[in-house]
């Protein structure tokens, strides 16, 4: 019944045990804070647990102090080390260990079994980089691929953001992703404002497989960023960080921004 509450950030379990131990969580201004404090969908799903948790019997601050209790476990039992790792490329430095992010990303794609997300600001020599992503495709229809990648207008392009957006599908296809099926591909449509003053960038560069793993890094989806320039980025393996990054770019996905077909 409680499984969504291991979901959940230390910090975020200590808000919603105060909150469910002051308020009601599910009317008014109470059930806007909830989804402050842990995001919408998740807070949809504690909303579901709470229903279900009171039908049993549980009061909402029996459920609160579960979930404080849960936080101060967690707190006195979490390893660093085994939730979390950095990704450091870039030229040896002395007593510094490095790892090669193109390394990485690989092996995270090597173990994928049901989804991976990408998210990235810059794409470049994508035939070489992506291959085992595609391979590994092919080899597992059942493999769901989303990439969310920045579309760019340049300065002082008046084109149609519509056909903007198609003369990026058409590189893509031919320059970086040549093969069968294409990964689902979104873009942020803000990105190609024809005002510069209200343009946005999706500068985030992510990689997420199974909701597991999820690498965070400054490296570019480039041959350079991914192999030789200086960059740092960490590896989570910590459920509740994956997950929240995960919703986040979902949320994204149903309510701002567009696919490319």
């Amino acid at each position: 019944m409680f499984t969504n509450l291991h979901e959940l950030t230390v910090q975020s379990l200590l808000e919603l045990g105060n909150l469910l131990k002051c308020n009601e969580p599910t009317t008014g201004s109470s059930a806007r804070r909830l989804e402050q404090i842990l995001g919408a969908d998740a807070a949809v799903r504690v909303t579901e647990m709470l229903t279900r948790a009171g039908s049993a019997g549980w009061s909402l601050r029996q459920v609160g102090e579960l979930a404080m209790a849960i936080a101060a476990a967690r707190r006195g039992a979490s390893d660093p080390e085994k939730l979390f790792d950095l990704v450091i490329s870039g030229p040896d430095a002395p007593g510094v260990p490095t790892r090669d992010t193109a390394a990485i990303m690989h092996t995270l794609i090597e173990s994928a079994l049901k989804e991976v997300l990408l998210v990235g600001y810059a794409v470049y020599n994508g035939k070489r980089l992506f291959r085992p992503l595609a391979d590994r495709m092919a080899a597992n229809p059942d493999l769901k691929v989303t990439f969310c990648l920045n579309i760019e207008r340049r300065r002082g392009d008046t084109t149609v953001a519509t056909d903007i957006a198609a003369r990026f599908l058409d590189d893509f296809r031919r320059r970086q992703w040549p093969w069968r099926p294409l990964p689902r591909l979104f873009y942020d449509p803000r990105a190609l404002n024809p005002e510069a003053r209200t343009r946005t960038s999706l500068h985030a560069k992510v990689l997420i497989v199974d909701r597991r793993s999820a690498m965070v890094t400054s490296a570019n989806f480039t041959e350079a960023a991914q192999s030789r320039n200086v960059e740092t980025g960490v590896l989570i393996t910590y459920p509740p960080f994956v997950t929240r990054i995960a919703d986040y770019f979902a949320g994204l996905q149903r309510h701002l921004f567009v696919e490319l077909r």
